[in-house]
């Protein structure tokens, strides 16, 4: 899996993960774990956080 396609995946699981209990929220984490082979605490950072917006370019 890409780093764009694991960024998308993030985009798509953190919506839901914030919504739900925590039964849910394990099973949604295991998955997450298991697709992009993160390990369990930094795939709960990932999802915990607040998502960054772009950086903005120095331009001309």
């Amino acid at each position: 899996m890409g780093k764009t396609t694991r960024k998308e995946y993030l985009k798509a699981i953190r919506g839901r993960y914030g919504k739900v209990g925590r039964k849910e929220k394990k099973l949604i984490l295991d998955e997450f774990c298991k697709v992009c082979g993160y390990n369990r605490k930094y795939a709960l950072r990932l999802l915990n956080a607040k998502p960054k917006p772009p950086a903005k370019r120095p331009g001309p």
